[in-house]
């Protein structure tokens, strides 16, 4: 569901809806039930939703069937009084409340019957207040099902962008930026090229961390020291790779299709021109969780929640990413 104050909701139930969409999969929304009935009505009075009573602790409960939507209340306490567009301590924990109750629901069910989590927004910091240290979904999913390592890859209509570290500080990167760390992210992204970019043998460029590319060490030595060494590495079994690259290069390339994935070293460096390309289409996908998630590559929009204007654009194609990634049983999601 999301924070029940932002658009997660209102998207998760125009997506739903979908004429486009509601084909794809059986969809269980994990949220407030009363939240997301005024969701529905609101957005999608003929989207079919039917309400599970809180208690099910397991999808074997439910007498689920094609083309319906289903809306399984975690518990937690009754959020009717919600208001759109104010975040609040209670909503925030009914949000993570709801996470957990998905991720635990994709733990029982992944092997016997294919299952994807799609997160909606939620409010970080409300979160952190509930809960110390909540950073994001990715790192909170990360904990939750033990995986060693993880990596957060956008995918929109004009460029997919892995990131090497993520929600950190800009001076901590060049400390957290190791040969190990690269070279795992870089390779979880080769074992699932085909999935994100519909291609055999994409093209990835590799970013610099330094302006152009660290000028033969001037401004800097980890094009030298960490990632010219990493490439040379990995070229021997996948030949694709381009890099160090200007970060400034790699995305002028990418936009002229020369680059079909590109590895940014930090948050800001991927995400600034991905989101100026595909702001409203993106998604965000972790890759390493043994499971498949996606979410919409957008925030809780708490200043337009209340108006009913939002796009579900990102959502459904979160949505049909999480569904092309269980078809392709993309090796690096394992």
């Amino acid at each position: 569901m999301g924070d029940p104050a932002g658009i997660g909701p209102e998207i998760t139930a125009k997506a739903t809806a979908s004429q486009d969409i509601r084909g794809l999969a059986v969809f269980v929304v994990i949220g407030d039930k009363a939240v997301m009935q005024r969701a529905f009505s609101e957005n999608a009075p003929r989207g079919g939703v039917r309400c599970v009573h809180a208690g099910i602790d397991e999808a074997d409960g439910l007498a689920l069937e094609e083309g319906r939507v289903y809306v399984l209340d975690p518990g937690g306490g009754d959020l009717a009084g919600i208001t759109p567009g104010r975040p609040s301590p209670e909503g925030a924990r009914k949000a993570l409340l709801c996470i957990e109750r998905a991720a635990s629901l994709l733990e029982l069910h992944d092997k016997d019957h294919p299952m994807a989590m799609v997160t909606s927004p939620v409010d970080k910091k409300e979160i952190s207040g509930v809960r110390a240290g909540f950073a994001g979904h990715t790192e909170f999913l990360q904990e939750y099902f033990h995986a060693e390592m993880t990596t957060m890859l956008l995918a929109g209509d004009t460029l997919k962008v892995a990131t090497v570290t993520r929600h950190i500080p800009i001076r901590e990167v060049p400390r957290q930026l190791t040969r190990e760390l690269l070279e795992k992210t870089i390779a979880q992204v080769i074992d699932n090229r085909a999935m994100i970019s519909g291609k055999d043998r994409p093209v990835i460029g590799v970013c610099a961390l330094n302006p152009h590319a660290g000028e033969g060490g001037k401004i800097g030595t980890e094009e030298i020291d960490v990632i010219t060494p990493v490439i040379g590495s990995l070229r021997g079994s996948y030949g694709y790779i381009k890099g160090p690259l200007p970060a400034d290069v790699a995305f002028y390339q990418a936009l002229k299709g020369e680059i079909d994935i590109v590895i940014s070293m930090y948050h800001d460096q991927g995400l600034g021109p991905f989101k100026m390309m595909d702001f409203d289409n993106g998604v965000n996908m972790t890759l390493g969780l043994g499971h498949v998630r996606t979410s919409p590559d957008h925030g809780t929009a708490f200043d337009i929640a209340a108006r009913r204007v939002a796009s579900s654009r990102s959502m459904e194609n979160a949505i049909r990413l999480a569904v092309n990634a269980l078809t392709a049983g993309a090796s690096g999601l394992k």
